[in-house]
């Protein structure tokens, strides 16, 4: 397939996301993955040809991470063989304290070199990045409001917004009507998801987000999942620190917890990121990263209270069936007492557990088949050293 007709594809095979599109033409399978199979063979590679993929650097000193000799073939094996679901999963890693404790691979898709895309996972990713912005003085609490910080967010909802309402999904931006996408209108959904695949994104985010703001409520309101309340933590950070995102980014995170490779983030061509989607890195520097939210959230330090409070019930974001405990840009619950997580599309999972040191990736291409992992979580979690 040339790349023009890759691009094609996957740009509508995403834009049928919110529809839920079956057929032939997305060969659906019975495991509710949605998109076809060359969609999810070009993310598990990344999508780092795109042309406005920007690339970060690893850290000049990588942190520790072990790898048990026998994490392919441990004593966890039969747990995690029984959770596997070959036509879902395709990377499950579990680290235990800096320890990789077991590894497998859907090695059709994936192999020990792949560095899958993460989709939604960046949404937390952009929350730690304010984090550090409030720890460095740039911005000086999560209760004031964007725009003390932002000219570009003056007279819109985000900039009305306090800093807390953003992270917490609760702009009052939007009506409360769930989108499985998290675009809130289809405008949006248009011009960044169904192009983002394609390196087409062209629209000023910031004119996109003035014509998509319904200033329906007041912040703190409601939690409606909504990719514009990630750009617009994205956009405070760089008014906030007068830097791009991802040179902050790469400094105050991707460094400080020590990446050995490193990693790729979306933008549109006007060099805005996408800061709801679209990072990629390898899967030891999502456990790396994990190690470090909960060694950091453990401190009695600015950021480790920051990321505390990160991890509380914030607000609850509506979904198809009710709605979830939501904290700063970050999943809670996630299948067990203390865990919390960063969620991307198709099942992109980081999953971390305070009690136990316990850290999960998952790279999927449905939800469906969570909750057979979730169960091998905890029933890992149990078996752990206290």
């Amino acid at each position: 397939m040339d790349t023009r007709k890759k691009f094609n594809l996957l740009a509508f095979c995403l834009a049928s996301i919110a529809i839920f599109c079956a057929g032939a033409a997305l060969a659906q399978n019975n495991k509710g993955q949605i998109e076809n199979d060359q969609f999810w063979a070009d993310f598990s590679k990344g999508l780092e040809w795109l042309p406005t993929s920007k690339s970060i650097s690893a850290s000049p000193t990588p942190s520790n991470l072990d790898v048990a000799p026998d994490s392919l073939n441990s004593s966890l094996s039969p747990l995690v063989d029984q959770a596997f679901d070959p036509d879902v999963h395709r990377i499950v890693i579990l680290s235990h304290k800096r320890s990789i404790i077991h590894r497998k691979y859907n090695e059709r898709w994936v192999n020990e070199k792949s560095r899958p895309s993460s989709a939604s996972m960046a949404k937390s990713l952009t929350a730690l990045a304010v984090g550090k912005a409030i720890c460095n003085g740039a911005i000086a609490h999560v209760d004031e409001s964007a725009a003390v910080y932002s000219s570009r967010l003056r007279g819109t909802s985000w900039g009305h917004a306090k800093i807390r309402h953003l992270l917490a999904m609760s702009s009052g931006s939007n009506k409360p009507v769930f989108s499985p996408t998290g675009s809130p209108t289809p405008q949006v959904q248009a011009e960044t998801l169904a192009k983002s695949y394609q390196g087409k994104m062209t629209h000023d985010f910031i004119s996109l987000m003035a014509k998509a703001d319904e200033k329906y409520s007041a912040s703190g309101q409601q939690g409606l999942y909504n990719n514009l309340d990630t750009q617009a933590l994205a956009i405070l950070v760089e008014d906030a620190a007068r830097q791009k995102f991802i040179e902050f980014f790469e400094r105050e995170i991707w460094h400080a917890m020590g990446a050995s490779q490193g990693g790729t983030w979306s933008h549109n061509s006007l060099g805005q990121v996408a800061a709801f989607s679209g990072f990629t890195a390898h899967p030891y520097d999502w456990i790396r990263l994990g190690h470090y939210v909960l060694e950091e959230r453990a401190k009695d330090t600015c950021f480790g209270k920051y990321l505390k409070e990160a991890t509380t019930r914030q607000s609850q974001v509506l979904l198809p069936n009710g709605s979830a405990a939501y904290g700063f840009q970050t999943w809670l619950g996630c299948g067990g007492v203390d865990t919390f997580c960063f969620l991307g599309h198709g099942g992109q999972r980081l999953q971390m557990s305070p009690s136990t040191g316990l850290v999960m990736y998952v790279h999927a291409t449905s939800m469906s088949a969570s909750p057979s992992l979730l169960a091998m979580y905890r029933n890992v979690a149990s078996r752990l050293p206290k």
